[in-house]
């Protein structure tokens, strides 16, 4: 990874972390974003626990900050949501943790 795509990687990890201000339930365990710099694609990744539909527009929400606050550049931003913690095995390439509720 370039040192600009180093960048353009933590520029957008810091506004996911804005874009999220107020928006994490109780029921979020934690938050992790990866960034395909080259494919211009955000991917959000929620571990919770519970899927409730709170979460599904806390969600939505926080993308449409996101995107708001990345225009006119607004990469491909996909969710993921998956009910339990967070392991090695359901983490993506790197894939940074932004968020981690205290147990």
């Amino acid at each position: 990874m370039t040192d600009p795509d180093l960048q353009r990687v933590n520029d957008i990890a810091l506004t996911v972390v804005q874009a999220l201000l107020g928006l994490i339930s109780s029921d979020v365990v934690a938050v992790a974003v990866a960034v395909e710099v080259e494919e211009e694609r955000v991917l959000l990744s929620f571990w919770v626990r519970r899927h409730t539909a709170e979460i599904d527009e806390d969600i939505a929400d926080a993308i449409s900050d996101l995107e708001a606050f990345l225009h006119p550049e607004i990469p491909l931003i996909e969710p993921r949501v998956v009910v339990g913690v967070p392991d090695a095995t359901h983490t993506q390439p790197h894939e940074r943790m932004i968020y981690w509720a205290k147990s």
